[in-house]
C-alpha cells in the first residue's frame, strides 16, 4: 500500500488482517470514557490506600497500566499475551514516557510465577478480562491463579489486615441481574420457524442454534463455547419487551477467593420469574454491575450507554419440561411463572428457560414440573441432606438453589412431575445451525423468491427459450438495466434435465427445493459440516431419491470436473451486508466454464445503493476518536493503523444516525451479462463519479449501503428490509467531510474483487 495506495485488494486484504488481529470491541472500549474514568478513579483510590505494586493482567493497549503509573504506583508489571497487542502495548508506553515505568510482558497470567516474571507478590491485581457474559474470558481461572501464586495474600485470609499488607482486586466483584424478554429478533436467530422453507418440509426436525448445545441442563453440556450470543439490546431490529422484572442471579467476590472456587459454583440455582407483561418469552437477557471498589461501578445494563453488550439465552424448547412445552407458541400472559435454571459450572454462566408455569383464572397453576410451594417445601425435605435452600427472592418468588448438579436437580424435578417423561412424546431430532443459517431459514420472502424462480425454471415444457426481462430504470435512475433476450430461469427443459450447482457460503435450500421438483442432479459446494448435515437429513426426509443431492467441490475452474450446470445459484451477499468474497468472480468463471450456453444464474442481476450519514456511533466502533476518550494518554494514532473501512452487521433502521442525503444509486451487476470469448463482464471491475446533494446541514462520517436483488424478472430482494435475513454495511470515513444543506458532494465509487469502496471528495 505505501508503493501503491490505490490498490484495493492490497487494502481490503489488511483490513481483513487487522480485523482478525485486533477486535473490534477495542475501540469501543477505549473511546468509553466513562469506563476509563471509573478504572482511572478505582486504581487511583487503591494505590493511594497503599496497593502501589501492581500487576495489569491482559494489559491490551496498556491503559490500565498507566492509569496505575499516574497515580503513583511503585512498581507496575503488565501482561499480554497476544503479540499484536503487546507490541501494540509497547508503542503505546514508548509514546506516552512510560516505557521505563511498565514492564511489559509477552505471555499469558496463568504461565508467570515469582520470581521469574515478578520479583515478588504483588499488592493489586487491575484486569478487565471480561465479556457481555462476564466470565466468558475466563476472569476466574485467572484471579485463582494470581491469588495463589501472583497476589499477597486477601484479607479473608489475614488474622490481622489491618496491621499487614494484602492483596486486593480491581474490579472487586460483580452483580449478575436477568429478565425475560419478548425479541423478534432472537427468535428468528435462534429457531427455525417454518415447517417449510423453499418448497422443503422442516417437520420431523428441531433445528436450532449452537447456544443450545452450551446450555443443555445436563452433565452433557459443552464444556467449550458460549452458550449466549451478544447483543447491544437497544439496537435490535423490531426491539425488545421485558416480560419481567429483573432479577438478581449470582454475586461474585473477586476479593475473596474461597467464594469462587469449582467446587463453589458446581451447584444449580432455579429461579421462579413472575410475568408482569404478556408476551412470546424469547430470551433471557443477562447483563452485570463491575464494583471497581466501593464507590465505583459500572452497569452493562441495556440502558446504559456503554462499550460492553448484552449477553442473550435464547429459550430452546428442548430445554423445557413436558410435551406441552415442545411445540406452539411460547406465549405467557401476566400472573405465569417461568422458571430459570442457571449456572456457573466450567467458570462459565449458563442459563436456561426449564418450564412455564401458566396460571388458570382457578389461580392454579399448569404445569409439569414443580408448580406450588407446597412442592417446593417436598424437594427441599427431600434434598435436604445436599444443602437445599429455599429463599424467596425476585418480587418474592421462590427461587430453589442446590449443592448438586444440575443432572441431579433436573431429575429431582422430573420425580415430583406430575406427567412422567414416559408420557411425553418423543423429541424430534435435533440438528444445530449457525445462527445466520437459521435466519436464512426463517427468511420467508428469501425463499419463496428463490422457490419461484426454480420453480419456473422446471416447470415449462414447450421446448423453447424465452426472454428474461430485468429492468431496473425505475429504480437505478440513468441506468438502464433490460436484459431483453437473455435466458430466463431455464425455461423449455423437461424437469428430468436439469442439474443445479448452488454454491451458496451457507445454508441453502434452493438446491433441495430444485429435487424436489424434479431435477436430476444437485451439488452443494461451500457448506458447513452442520449445515450439509441437514441438506442430507432433509433430502431424505423430503423423499429425494438417492445420488441425487451430492455435497462436493464446485470446480468453476478451467479444467474442472468438465460438468456443465444449467443453473448455478450463490448467495451474492453475505448476512453481514457485504458482497460474499470473490462472488463475482465465481460467478464469471461459472458463465465461462461450468453453465451450457442456454443456462442462468440465480440471482440474475442486482444493484446497488447508499446514502451519506452522520453517526459518531459508527466512529466510535471504527477508531478511537482522540486523546480526550484516553484521559489525555496517547493511545488513539497506534489503535488506528487497525482499524477497518468498511463496518459490517449495521442496522440501518436502529442505528443511531442522520442521514444528510436521499438515498442514491451506486452500481449495478448484470449477472446474466453474455460476453464475447476472451472478454471479462463489466461488472467484475467498476469505477464511478457522481454527485448527490446534501438534503440536511451536518458532518459525513460514513456511507451505509445496500442492495436490491434480482432472483429473476419477478422477484426482487432488499437486503435493506428489516424482515430479511441480511444486514447493511458501511464505509466510514477516513476524514469526516462536512456539508452544508443543498451543497452538491462528489462521490467516487469503485468495485473490484467483489469489495465496494466509496469516497467524499
Amino acid at each position: 500500500l505505501q508503493l501503491a495506495p490505490g490498490h484495493r485488494s492490497a487494502r481490503e486484504n489488511l483490513q481483513s488482517v487487522c480485523t482478525a488481529l485486533v477486535e473490534r470491541w477495542h475501540f469501543r472500549m477505549l473511546n468509553d470514557r466513562n469506563r476509563n474514568m471509573a478504572f482511572h478513579q478505582a486504581i487511583q483510590r487503591a494505590v493511594l490506600q497503599g496497593h502501589d505494586t501492581v500487576l495489569d493482567i491482559g494489559a491490551g493497549t496498556g491503559l490500565l497500566s498507566m492509569f496505575a503509573v499516574q497515580s503513583g504506583a511503585r512498581s507496575v508489571h503488565a501482561c499480554e499475551m497476544s503479540r499484536t497487542m503487546y507490541q501494540l502495548a509497547s508503542q503505546v508506553l514508548a509514546a506516552n514516557q512510560m516505557h521505563n515505568s511498565v514492564q511489559l510482558h509477552h505471555v499469558k497470567s496463568t504461565d508467570m510465577s515469582v520470581p521469574v516474571h515478578i520479583p515478588e507478590r504483588v499488592s493489586l491485581v487491575v484486569t478487565e478480562t471480561v465479556d457481555a457474559g462476564l466470565l466468558g474470558e475466563h476472569i476466574l481461572p485467572t484471579l485463582r491463579h494470581a491469588w495463589e501464586h501472583l497476589l499477597l495474600p486477601p484479607t479473608s485470609a489475614l488474622e490481622h489486615p489491618e496491621s499487614m499488607r494484602y492483596g486486593r482486586v480491581i474490579p472487586g466483584g460483580a452483580t449478575v441481574h436477568a429478565c425475560i424478554v419478548e425479541c423478534p429478533d432472537v427468535r428468528r436467530n435462534h429457531t427455525v420457524l417454518q415447517t417449510t422453507s423453499c418448497g422443503v418440509e422442516l417437520s420431523g426436525l428441531h433445528i436450532t442454534s449452537h447456544t443450545a448445545v452450551h446450555t443443555e441442563p445436563s452433565d452433557q453440556m459443552s464444556p467449550e463455547g458460549e452458550p449466549y450470543s451478544s447483543e447491544v439490546l437497544s439496537r435490535v431490529r423490531g426491539g425488545f419487551s421485558c416480560l419481567t422484572k429483573p432479577c438478581q442471579m449470582f454475586q461474585f467476590d473477586f476479593n475473596n477467593p474461597q467464594t469462587f472456587s469449582p467446587e463453589s459454583l458446581e451447584h444449580l440455582q432455579v429461579f421462579h420469574l413472575p410475568v408482569k407483561h404478556p408476551g412470546v418469552l424469547d430470551a433471557i437477557v443477562m447483563w452485570f454491575d463491575l464494583h471497581l471498589d466501593e464507590e465505583t461501578h459500572l452497569s452493562t445494563s441495556p440502558e446504559q450507554d456503554t462499550c460492553w453488550e448484552q449477553a442473550v439465552f435464547p429459550v430452546h424448547r428442548q430445554h423445557l419440561t413436558g410435551s406441552h412445552c415442545s411445540t406452539g407458541e411460547l406465549q405467557v400472559t401476566e400472573g405465569d411463572t417461568i422458571v430459570v435454571s442457571a449456572t456457573c459450572r466450567g467458570d462459565c454462566i449458563r442459563m436456561w428457560v426449564s418450564e412455564i408455569q401458566h396460571h388458570k383464572d382457578s389461580g392454579q397453576f399448569h404445569s409439569t414440573a414443580v408448580t406450588t410451594h407446597k412442592q417446593l417445601k417436598e424437594l427441599s425435605d427431600k434434598h435436604e441432606d445436599s444443602g437445599m435452600v429455599v429463599s424467596a427472592t425476585c418480587d418474592s418468588a421462590p427461587v430453589v438453589e442446590a449443592a448438586a448438579t444440575p443432572a441431579s436437580l433436573h431429575q429431582s424435578s422430573k420425580d415430583i412431575s406430575t406427567s412422567s417423561t414416559a408420557e411425553q412424546s418423543v423429541l424430534p431430532q435435533t440438528i444445530y445451525l449457525q445462527q445466520t443459517d437459521i435466519c436464512v431459514l426463517n427468511d420467508s420472502r428469501f425463499n419463496d423468491a428463490f422457490y419461484a424462480a426454480v420453480k419456473k425454471c422446471l416447470s415449462s415444457n414447450t421446448g423453447g427459450v424465452s426472454s428474461n426481462v430485468v429492468d431496473l430504470t425505475d429504480f437505478c435512475t440513468g441506468d438502464n438495466m433490460e436484459m431483453e433476450g437473455a435466458s430466463t430461469a431455464c425455461e423449455g427443459r423437461v424437469n428430468s434435465g436439469i442439474a443445479v450447482l448452488d454454491i451458496t457460503q451457507g445454508m441453502s435450500m434452493v438446491g433441495l427445493c430444485a429435487a424436489k421438483l424434479g431435477a436430476r442432479k444437485i451439488r452443494y459446494s461451500g457448506q458447513s459440516s452442520s449445515s450439509g448435515k441437514l441438506v442430507e437429513a432433509l433430502a431424505r426426509r423430503n423423499g429425494v431419491p438417492d445420488g441425487v443431492v451430492e455435497l462436493g467441490p464446485s470446480c468453476l475452474e478451467p479444467g474442472g470436473s468438465g460438468a456443465l450446470w444449467d443453473v448455478v445459484v450463490t448467495d451474492l451477499v453475505e448476512p453481514s451486508g457485504v458482497l460474499r468474497q470473490q462472488v463475482l468472480e465465481d460467478l464469471a468463471l461459472a458463465r465461462a466454464y461450468s453453465i451450457r450456453p442456454e443456462g442462468t444464474i440465480l440471482p440474475c442481476a442486482a444493484a446497488v445503493y447508499g446514502v451519506c450519514v452522520e453517526s459518531e456511533v459508527l466512529l466510535r466502533e471504527n477508531r478511537v476518536l482522540g486523546s480526550e476518550q484516553t484521559l489525555g494518554l496517547k493511545v488513539a494514532d497506534y489503535m488506528n493503523i487497525f482499524q477497518a473501512t468498511t463496518h459490517l452487521d449495521i442496522n440501518l433502521s436502529t442505528l443511531p444516525h442522520k442521514p444528510l442525503t436521499e438515498p442514491f444509486h451506486i452500481f449495478n451487476f448484470k449477472l446474466e451479462e453474455e460476453t464475447q470469448e476472451n472478454t471479462l463482464p463489466s461488472y467484475l471491475e467498476q469505477s464511478r463519479t457522481f454527485v448527490v446533494q446534501a438534503s440536511d446541514s451536518g458532518t459525513i462520517s460514513a456511507v451505509p449501503f445496500w442492495f436490491e436483488i434480482w432472483v429473476d424478472s419477478s422477484n426482487r430482494l432488499s437486503t435493506r428490509d428489516d424482515n430479511c435475513h441480511w444486514r447493511q454495511a458501511a464505509v466510514v470515513l477516513d476524514k469526516p467531510v462536512a456539508v452544508e444543506k443543498g451543497q452538491q458532494i462528489c462521490l467516487e465509487a469503485s468495485c473490484q474483487n467483489s469489495t465496494i469502496s466509496i469516497v467524499v471528495k
